[in-house]
């Protein structure tokens, strides 16, 4: 038997058949095999509060420091830094 390789592109799923949507349409839930999903009810589902937006001014080679390692994530390490810095830095309570 010959394998085939299908490439799925998420921008354009494939349609299904109007015989796949007529038997999708008509199965029961009682047809739906739950077992391998795991409980979720004690999960907290509530998104944390959001954080404050701040603008600073920086020096153009500190933000090319940070975007040489990744353009796209500078900020969330700039921020990181920060945060580092002000946990080593916090008075003992």
């Amino acid at each position: 038997m010959r394998k085939r390789t299908y490439r799925l592109d998420p921008a354009h799923p494939p349609a299904l058949s109007e015989a796949a949507k007529a038997a999708h349409d008509t199965t029961g839930d009682e047809r739906i095999d739950y077992d391998e999903i795991p409980d979720m009810g004690d999960v907290d589902w509530s998104r944390p509060a959001p954080k404050p937006t701040v603008t600073m001014r920086l020096d153009e080679d500190v933000i090319a420091y940070f975007k040489r390692e990744d353009p796209k994530g500078y900020t969330r390490r700039m921020a990181a830094v920060l945060s580092a810095f002000a946990r080593r830095n916090r008075a003992p309570d």
